[in-house]
């Protein structure tokens, strides 16, 4: 009986939601307000923090139509800081023990939070995986090479280790997220191998994913040749610090 007590006591545990925006005018309403119903008003003590990082198509004026009606926590900028500051930024705003990150655009359904829940008692990072992807082929094969890849060299087993809806206790995602990140475009998969350097218990979940209606922000076609460069120039640097990590979790 006091095994079950544990699991519906992880379950009602609050989440601070985290959300990355830029130019995201077409379906940022929809990502906050699914998310802010479904998770928010569903789990007591919860938040739900957008960072917005400079956005020129609406998405700032949007936001801040949503932040009148309903009590979001924004960040705002008026130029451009970058994906890993704007994270990092809603990050040190949040308070709950519980991290919950979604990609916005439209790629990911809020409901699909309560697959995610039932694992938090059993494990520290627990990550959608994407299946019957509707994206482009390229993409799907880019994601497939690149978890291969992190398998083999990083001697971990990942199926969708960039995922952009995740969920993170806090205390290790601190401890795996101390110094300079290496990967400035694949941030959720740097923090992904750093925590499982320090013994972080990772569970992957399958979940449906959407076709974003436009064009990726963070990850446009003509930028791909470059990250795919500084990533894999980037795997020993990497290594070396994941070995440093395992080393200070003895």
């Amino acid at each position: 009986m006091s095994s079950v007590n544990n699991i519906d006591a992880a379950r009602k545990e609050p989440v601070s939601v985290i959300m990355i925006a830029y130019n995201e005018a077409e379906t940022i309403e929809n990502d906050v307000e699914g998310f802010y119903r479904e998770v928010v008003e569903k789990l007591p003590g919860s938040e739900l923090i957008v960072s917005e990082d400079g956005s020129t198509d609406g998405t700032r004026e949007i936001l801040k139509g949503i932040s009148r009606r309903l009590p979001i926590r924004l960040i705002q900028e008026c130029e451009r800081k970058g994906y890993v500051r704007a994270l990092f930024d809603a990050l040190g705003q949040s308070g709950c023990e519980w991290i919950l990150f979604s990609d916005t655009g439209g790629k990911f359904n809020p409901k699909d939070f309560r697959k995610l829940d039932p694992y938090r008692q059993s494990a520290d990072l627990i990550v959608a995986v994407k299946v019957a992807r509707k994206d482009q082929f390229y993409r799907r094969l880019m994601t497939r090479v690149f978890n291969q890849l992190v398998s083999c060299y990083f001697g971990v087993s990942v199926h969708d280790i960039d995922s952009g809806f995740r969920l993170y206790r806090r205390s290790l995602l601190e401890e795996a997220s101390a110094g300079e990140m290496i990967f400035r475009d694949l941030i959720n998969a740097e923090l992904s191998l750093r925590m499982l350097a320090r013994g972080a218990r990772l569970r992957e979940v399958p979940v449906f994913a959407t076709a974003r209606p436009n064009q990726s922000r963070g990850m446009p076609p003509g930028k791909i040749p470059g990250v795919i460069i500084h990533v894999l120039t980037s795997f020993p640097v990497l290594k070396r610090e994941m070995r440093r990590l395992r080393e200070n979790n003895r």
